[in-house]
């Protein structure tokens, strides 16, 4: 028999690597002898093939090799047919993971889940792209079959936008091989502290920048490599010669994937003070190559770091308490011991590609119809979303009927989300209605069901929301209304 297909959306992959193009070329890898992969991405380069057969499966690429191919492939979607025995994985808050909730809208039979690894902050995610980016990321969760997340961070943000389906968290992982090293863990050579990062505000490397200047009081032959390039390269440059650290910090610059290793294994702490993190591979990365790691208690690097036991925390934003923990591990060379044992037997344990590939397997499987059971924990109650003209202080029946409905509801233990187009009714007409639909989207995405009280005012935005949003709807119409309108005369 023909093996099952797993199309892949991605807004990049090969030969435009980051952590999650790494983590679908690993998984798809070991999987590749159980399925089928294409993997659906941007172009970007016009000297790149359309279409490609990688070792993982056949590489799709849309688009005319520009930059701005990422903005095609929502719509350039809609032509692939590859359904027949298939499933949909979309990777990152992204145009891929866009693109894989259209294609769930014109093949609605075909699973969908969708893979977050979103790493910049949650003020990014609200008001990204004026606000397009929070709005993005609630029609994908309202698409998916399933949500999968490298942290538990993650996973929790898709729930407060609104998720309610099954979901659970699959890190990315780290080639243990790759960063293992015959050096004896805990050992120093030198005074060496290392960092992998993107050359941006996220990551903290300013703060890094004036930890060291502290770090260099006490231990002055102490030095920094950042490996990484970014946007805020300059800025840094300009910040170590002005502190005079030239002697003490140097940029490399972007390092090939596969050479991080040997950066790795020539320093003695690795740190990264990030202000926001999905998940924190890099320090994962550390941990398999020997080192004790420091980080700030954001985001996914809770799952990593607990503290004093597989890495230090530093507080955020705070350099002088950054420069107190990197000097700790420094002069503490037991307490570098005890965090590099732990810390690689929790990369041995959590971390590896092919426990990481297995669960993906078992959850394609799932997802495929060969097994999938909700277990207890994951029924609730149902959402019901009740779309009404008027409801109190305002005066009608449909005001009435809402308020009664809603109570019944509450009393057979249902959660009930009313969105009342009353309150817009001080608005000229083609606003009112436009605001009304913007607030009535925010609340669909949290529910299970839409039960419109008319088939006008809140009727149709409704039926809209429904389409877009792939919701039941149920409209009421009535009586009085129709009555009316066809026995008094024009």
């Amino acid at each position: 028999m023909e093996k099952p297909k797993i199309l892949v959306f991605t807004t990049a992959y090969h030969p435009f690597i980051g952590g999650a193009e790494i983590a679908i070329r690993e998984i798809t890898r070991r999987l590749k002898d159980r399925f089928n992969f294409y993997i659906i991405t941007s172009r970007f380069n016009r000297h790149l093939p359309r279409r490609e057969v990688l070792p993982e499966g056949t590489v799709i690429r849309i688009g005319l090799g520009t930059r701005f191919d990422k903005s095609l492939l929502p719509f350039a979607c809609t032509k692939l047919s590859l359904v027949q025995n298939a499933a949909v994985l979309g990777v990152d808050i992204s145009q891929g993971s866009i693109a894989a909730a259209i294609f769930k809208i014109f093949h609605p039979k075909t699973p969908f889940i969708f893979n977050i690894q979103f790493g910049e902050s949650e003020k990014r995610l609200r008001r990204g792209r004026g606000g397009i980016i929070s709005l993005m990321f609630r029609f994908i969760l309202s698409r998916a079959d399933y949500v999968t997340a490298i942290s538990t961070y993650l996973l929790d943000l898709a729930r407060r936008y609104g998720y309610g389906g099954p979901g659970e968290v699959i890190p990315n992982g780290v080639d243990a091989v790759a960063y293992k090293t015959d050096r004896p863990p805990g050992t120093y050579r030198s005074y060496r502290i290392i960092t992998t990062s993107r050359l941006v505000q996220k990551n903290g490397i300013d703060i890094l920048i004036r930890a060291i200047a502290e770090v260099r009081k006490t231990i002055p032959d102490a030095e920094c490599w950042i490996i990484g390039d970014g946007p805020e390269r300059k800025n840094y440059e300009s910040s170590i010669k002005n502190q005079g650290l030239e002697n003490n910090i140097k940029i490399f610059g972007a390092v090939p994937h596969e050479k991080i290793p040997e950066y790795l294994h020539q320093a003695d702490i690795f740190v990264r003070p990030s202000r926001s993190e999905g998940m924190g591979n890099s320090f994962v990365e550390a941990l398999a190559a020997g080192l004790p790691i420091i980080g700030t208690p954001v985001g996914g690097i809770t799952d990593i770091i607990e503290d004093n036991k597989t890495g230090l925390f530093a507080k955020t934003d705070d350099p002088q308490n950054l420069a107190e923990k990197i000097v700790r591990l420094l002069k503490d060379q037991e307490l570098s011991l005890r965090i590099v044992r732990a810390g690689q037997k929790m990369v041995g344990e959590r971390f590896s590609w092919d426990k990481i590939a297995e669960t993906y397997n078992l959850l394609f499987q799932a997802k495929l119809g060969t097994y999938f059971k909700l277990s207890l924990e994951q029924q609730r109650p149902l959402r019901l979303l009740v779309a009404t003209p008027l409801y109190p202080p305002e005066i009608g029946g449909p005001a009435l009927y809402a308020k009664n409905l809603g109570e019944e509801f509450k009393k057979a233990g249902q959660d009930i989300y009313i969105s009342s187009f009353g309150g817009f009714l001080r608005y000229p007409s083609i606003v009112r209605h436009l605001l009304y639909f913007g607030a009535l989207l925010r609340r669909v995405v949290k529910s299970d069901v839409i039960f419109a009280l008319d088939y006008t005012s809140v009727g149709f935005p409704a039926a809209l929301a429904s389409f877009l949003f792939r919701k039941p709807l149920v409209i009421r119409v009535e009586g009085d209304f129709l009555w009316e309108s066809f026995v008094e005369p024009t």
